[in-house]
């Protein structure tokens, strides 16, 4: 019998299932948006048409029915589709994930809910479910037409990737978040300068609960949105830091041949990814949040633009403070290596 001959070979490339690249999509680029806003509208309105046979019709008796002079309004029925669809728009162009989505919606929407609750006399059942139909009609389409990100995969290789997966971590900033909310509402509630606003502005039918408010039950309406805060702020910034050797060499900053542009960012955009990565997600939020609060809010009877403004600022400037918060808990040295 012949000796058996031996082959020699590299050894295999190894992808680990985790890492596998996942199967690309069969739908045609052009028409994977159409699909989510047909989705989004579908399961929104089949939602609220199955929700509405247990809620009492709260909301109708508070919301006022569009003038002939609305129609054409930024706060129209057709302005608030649009809405609607630039945020399908923009969340997939960012390449959100049905997590990113639903904490951006649970954000925008907070500020409305907590107003029902507190000074409208909505029930938190209808509040929440308003919320949770939101949330449902923007994070099933995307989960079914997009993966998850790096950052929501608990094996993918990240330089932060313990900071994601650190129970106290992410503990600590979610009660971080939540206290900010709480903190801002307390003292404006308990000055009365909130109360007072709102009594000039909105048709506010009563004070009572708003004059009830202790720091607890403020912590019970907002701490949903502290979370949001977090895995929408935090997390993103984290996982938007290359790993070491990952980085690419920039250029040494030359004053005397850099570009206009080039001087600008140099002096005031000089940031790091996760830097830069938490100012971007804190924008598109505020901005998403002021004008959605703004549209929802004069949707109420008896409600003025200044009013509407007004409140939605007080929740960009908490969202800011945040950030603000996030960016000094994030600032991890860039010669740190992780265990």
């Amino acid at each position: 019998m012949a000796p058996t001959e031996v082959i020699e070979r590299d050894a295999p490339n190894v992808v680990p299932q985790s890492h596998a690249p996942a199967p690309s999509s069969r739908l045609p680029p052009a028409l994977r948006v159409p699909i989510l806003i047909s989705l989004n509208m579908g399961i929104n309105a089949l939602l609220w048409e199955f929700a509405s046979n247990f809620l009492s019709p709260e909301l109708g008796a508070i919301s006022k029915v569009p003038a002939a002079d609305d129609i054409t309004s930024l706060y129209s029925p057709a302005a608030r589709i649009a809405m609607r669809w630039l945020t399908v728009c923009m969340a997939w162009g960012l390449s959100y994930d049905f997590y990113d989505v639903s904490a951006l919606v649970v954000l925008t929407y907070a500020p409305f809910a907590y107003l029902l609750t507190t000074f409208y006399q909505i029930s938190p059942l209808t509040a929440a479910a308003n919320v949770c139909i939101e949330v449902l009609s923007f994070a099933i389409p995307t989960y079914l037409l997009r993966p998850r990100s790096l950052a929501h995969k608990n094996n993918a290789p990240l330089r932060n990737r313990f900071l994601l997966n650190s129970y106290q971590v992410q503990l600590s900033s979610f009660m971080l978040a939540t206290g900010v909310y709480v903190v801002l509402l307390w003292a404006a509630l308990k000055t009365g300068s909130l109360n007072t606003f709102l009594v000039q502005y909105f048709d506010i039918p009563t004070l009572e609960i708003a004059h009830l408010e202790t720091p607890l039950s403020i912590v019970l309406k907002t701490f949903v949105a502290g979370f949001a805060a977090k895995a929408f702020l935090l997390n993103p910034s984290f996982a938007a830091q290359p790993l070491p050797g990952n980085q690419t060499p920039a250029e040494p900053f030359d004053p005397a041949t850099a570009t206009l542009p080039q001087t600008i960012e140099y002096n005031f955009y000089n940031f790091s990814k996760r830097t830069r990565t938490l100012i971007q997600q804190t924008l598109i939020l505020n901005a998403f949040l002021f004008i959605g609060t703004v549209q929802r809010c004069m949707t109420l009877l008896g409600t003025d633009i200044l009013g509407a403004v007004g409140y939605a600022g007080v929740w960009v400037a908490a969202n800011t403070v945040i950030a603000l918060w996030f960016g000094w808990v994030g600032d991890t040295s860039s010669d740190y290596e992780p265990l």
